[in-house]
């Protein structure tokens, strides 16, 4: 599996996901361009939403198929947050937790109709204070070297290029960054 989706190789503990949840996240109502907003954390019903935002966004195939995106939402070692408009999820973000003092954020997406809002930006803020208010000491992705709006992003809150990885991406085979943030 891992030889397929080399971007996943880094979480060692995706294929024995356990479905105690261990880290919590209290709802809280969230207002983006006056329009408002639940953010919660993610349910196991949420993955067919997850995957028709990664379709609208992504050319096919997409790049989590949806059992692995079922896995990650039951990761006992990750915390999905889903954004949510009208009872539908509008975009979504992924922390992997596994490491003490070292969050990833392993996906962030937002629903084409929904971006260029401030939406990214209100994830990765949540994202950040969650971790700090846990004591991680910094945060790391990945990133389609090619994804000009999504580094634009990254680099305004502070994200650095720790390395190249080549022909990263199974789906395009694009190289990604691995960029890196203390917190």
């Amino acid at each position: 599996m891992t030889a397929m989706f080399p971007m996943l190789k880094k979480f060692k503990s995706f294929f024995t996901s356990n479905k105690t949840p261990k880290f919590d996240f209290e709802e809280k109502v969230v207002t983006v361009e006056d329009q408002k907003f639940v953010l919660r954390k993610a349910v196991q019903t949420d993955d067919i939403q997850y995957m028709q935002i990664q379709e609208t966004i992504y050319p096919i195939p997409v790049p989590w198929p949806i059992d692995i995106v079922k896995m990650e939402i039951d990761n006992k070692n990750a915390l999905y947050l889903s954004l949510v408009h009208r009872e539908k999820v509008v975009a979504f973000i992924g922390i992997s937790l596994s490491d003490k003092s070292e969050s990833h954020i392993t996906n962030l997406a937002v629903h084409v109709d929904y971006q260029n809002m401030g939406i990214g930006h209100l994830l990765l803020n949540q994202a950040f204070s969650y971790c700090r208010q846990r004591n991680f000491e910094k945060m790391s992705l990945e990133v389609d070297v090619t994804n000009k709006p999504a580094l634009a992003l990254y680099e305004a809150f502070g994200f650095k290029t720790k390395t190249v990885h080549k022909k990263y991406y199974f789906r395009n085979h694009h190289d990604a960054l691995e960029m890196m943030v203390d917190l």
